[in-house]
């Protein structure tokens, strides 16, 4: 991919950037714009019919000056004003084979513009083959220390998707990530590395260099290519991981924190961009059984490559038709067990509590603890069904029967993911409405 940056794309990268320029810790004098900011001036811009390049272009103060939504007029222009610093990072990323494309270029990939619409990163940055990012393919994904046996497991679905002929797309951390990079890899196959950090590290690295220069390997990050690890860019990195694939298959998972859960639980419950499979045999771990729980299918191990295209095929098919959706007509274990439970909740006398349903049904409080969250958060999305629904926490508590402090975990957590916004002044909750604009054509002016 060649290095020649568009208008807009400069513009881009001056008002989003850090422009770190591989020097670590170095802080911006001033404060790049984050996701919001930059979304609501996008909008701003689709007003005015302008584009991000006029900004930069003469009679750019009028343009700076009708955008006012919010943002302080002289951090824009500051931020405008880093022409050099840009020039010294196009530099050091150039010398390191690194691109940039930005959401108004031609060829930003399809897939994570189409799928994330308003929230696809305003800048990729990449090593390698970008054309490898429309390919799609199988998403693994899975935790970062996992037992030898889980590595092996891990580059034996590598492999069968290589000589599948199909893509494999993941996050590039240790464990998981990087075994099923590694054996599709080692079978010839290709590879996206959705790197949440230190892109610049990994394009360096001897392992990676031979499969970046034939085609096979692309390395891509929303994040400044010397970027350092943090935890929010981890949780934004694993939308896009979704958003490449075809599919996705959870190796490994904790139950209720980390990564890995946070990922696959925001596309079960929120983003439905693919089918998510959780490896089903073995010993699988109380994080597997309760993704099975809201709704991720079992992983049917083909055993060879057609199996594999079967798979793929059909995940494949199935977003081209009916939403997707898990199989109404046979439910799982999980769900059968959770259908009692969730019959005995409703039958309950006593308050609803975790040590209640925990000693009607000999089972721990931990475990009855997970239940009832899920119970409540189900009862929750019916009471906010209507999209005029608004309600306090206390109220949510009165009408569910429930402790405040439960009512106000199960709201959050609903917030967090998406589901409801906060409502300040007072605290309130309220449905989430739908993305405005799915195929946005801001930075295009169009």
């Amino acid at each position: 991919m060649t290095f020649e940056l568009s208008p807009n794309t400069r513009a881009i990268l001056l008002m989003t950037a850090p422009l770190i320029a591989g020097r670590g810790k170095h802080k911006p004098s001033v404060k790049p714009l984050g996701a919001g900011e930059y979304r609501r001036l996008t909008r701003r811009l689709r007003e005015l019919q302008r584009q991000p390049a006029d900004l930069l272009a003469p009679g750019a103060r009028e343009v700076v000056d009708e955008c006012r939504t919010g943002l302080d007029l002289e951090r824009l222009e500051r931020l405008l004003g880093r022409g050099f610093l840009l020039s010294q990072a196009v530099e050091h990323w150039r010398t390191r084979a690194i691109w940039v494309r930005s959401r108004a270029d031609a060829d930003y990939p399809r897939r994570m513009k189409k799928r994330l619409g308003e929230d696809a990163p305003p800048v990729l940055y990449g090593c390698g083959d970008a054309a490898i990012l429309n390919g799609g393919g199988l998403a693994v994904v899975g935790s970062r220390d996992v037992p030898n046996a889980l590595v092996g497991y891990t580059e034996n679905v590598g492999r069968l998707a290589a000589e599948a002929g199909r893509g494999l797309i993941s996050g590039g951390a240790r464990g998981v990530d990087q075994a099923g990079m590694r054996g599709a890899l080692n079978a010839g196959g290709r590879v996206v590395g959705a790197l949440a950090d230190s892109l610049e590290k990994a394009a360096m690295l001897r392992e990676h260099r031979e499969a970046l220069m034939d085609g096979r390997l692309a390395l891509v990050s929303p994040y400044d290519p010397a970027a350092r690890f943090q935890v929010g860019h981890v949780m934004q990195r694993n939308k896009l991981i979704y958003a490449l694939s075809d599919a996705a298959l959870v190796v490994n998972s904790d139950c209720g924190k980390g990564g890995t859960w946070a990922g696959a639980t925001e596309q079960l419950d929120k983003l439905k961009f693919v089918p998510i499979y959780v490896r089903a045999n073995g010993d699988v771990s109380q994080g597997l059984e309760e993704l099975r729980a809201r709704g991720a299918r079992p992983w049917p191990d083909p055993a060879t490559s057609d199996a594999f295209k079967q798979v793929l095929d059909a995940a494949q098919n199935e977003e081209r038709g009916a939403p997707i959706r898990q199989p109404e007509t046979v439910l799982s274990p999980a769900d059968e067990l959770f259908a009692k439970v969730e019959e005995l909740i409703e039958r309950m006398n006593d308050p609803v509590t975790e040590s209640n349903i925990a000693e009607a049904l000999k089972v721990s409080k931990k475990q009855a603890d997970i239940w009832l969250r899920r119970f409540v958060e189900q009862k929750i999305r019916k009471l906010f069904k209507d999209a005029n629904a608004c309600k306090a926490e206390a109220e949510v508590a009165e009408l569910l029967q429930i402790s405040t402090k439960r009512a106000r975990s199960c709201l959050r957590r609903l917030a967090t993911e998406g589901e409801l916004e906060k409502i300040y002044r007072p605290l309130r909750y309220r449905s989430k409405g739908p993305s405005e604009d799915l195929f946005p054509s801001d930075e295009r002016g169009n």
